[in-house]
């Protein structure tokens, strides 16, 4: 959880998992730490009658669990479900409780459009690039989407550019960045669209681009030189590391190593497929 908290009630042995921040939570008191300092991603999808046995069954809180219960059953909202979980147990002060509701009520008081924004921006704050891809697209075919300027429209783009290279690859990545660029004209768009076609290897594509733009040569070069840096960063990477290893254990004729990195690698991609997608 990131934080020494102190709990007084039942250690769940089963935890409760939270799969957009890939938590886990064993108490009263965490589950109360993790709604209170992470409410700016908390949406009503999160307390469900699932969250209610859990609290039943592994934290042994009965009375609890029937009040969530009942709010359920009203369709009560979210802030009556949150005050709900942590009037549950003293971790938070009344007042404490009362900022929170009060920054709750801020929240409420966006616009559907940038209540979604902020739904996909936090799936992307968290990497769940998927997840962030299919709303920002959602946004961008919206009705709602016509009220936004083109800078507001060309930084939805560019984000889901972002949340597509993650995804789908190089290619789509590129003709979004491309798109985001002509309407924002951001150059940090710009410099992402440049970035993509230089490693996706189209070399034409960029120089024609470079010359349709307008692009100095100084700001060229400059792409050119901050993609190197990325590449020695990456090259220093762990994951980097990995490959190496694994290239050496082939060209040396260790198989055994080289099979038992692999099969270790595969379950890793497992585990994290698996935590991403339940």
């Amino acid at each position: 959880m990131g934080k020494l908290i102190l709990c007084n009630g039942r250690q769940a042995q089963r935890p409760y998992y939270f799969k957009l921040t890939d938590t886990y939570v064993y108490s009263i008191e965490e589950l109360c730490y993790y709604f209170y300092n992470n409410i700016e991603i908390i949406t009503e999808d999160l307390f469900d009658y699932a969250l209610a046995e859990w609290i039943r069954k592994d934290l042994e809180l009965m009375d609890r669990a029937d009040k969530f219960c009942e709010l359920l059953d009203s369709k009560a909202g979210l802030r009556d479900y949150v005050v709900c979980i942590l009037c549950s147990a003293d971790y938070y002060s009344e007042a404490e409780i009362k900022q929170l509701l009060h920054s709750m009520d801020e929240t409420e008081n966006l616009t559907p459009l940038d209540k979604r924004k902020k739904k996909a921006d936090n799936f992307m704050k968290y990497r769940q690039f998927t997840e962030a891809a299919m709303e920002y697209e959602n946004i961008l075919n919206s009705r709602e989407a016509a009220s936004l300027d083109s800078i507001q429209y060309g930084n939805l783009v560019h984000n889901l550019a972002l949340a597509l290279l993650n995804t789908i690859g190089l290619s789509a990545a590129a003709d979004s960045f491309k798109e985001a660029y002509e309407r924002n004209h951001n150059k940090e768009s710009l410099k992402q669209y440049f970035y993509t076609l230089i490693m996706s290897r189209q070399e034409d594509r960029l120089k024609q681009e470079i010359l349709n733009y307008g692009v100095s040569q100084d700001f060229a070069q400059q792409i050119q030189n901050e993609l190197q840096l990325h590449y020695a960063k990456a090259e220093a990477s762990e994951g980097h590391q990995v490959i190496e290893s694994l290239l050496e254990y082939k060209d040396s004729g260790k198989i055994v190593q080289f099979y038992q990195m692999t099969d270790d690698l595969i379950n890793q991609w497992k585990q994290e497929f698996r935590r991403e997608n339940s």
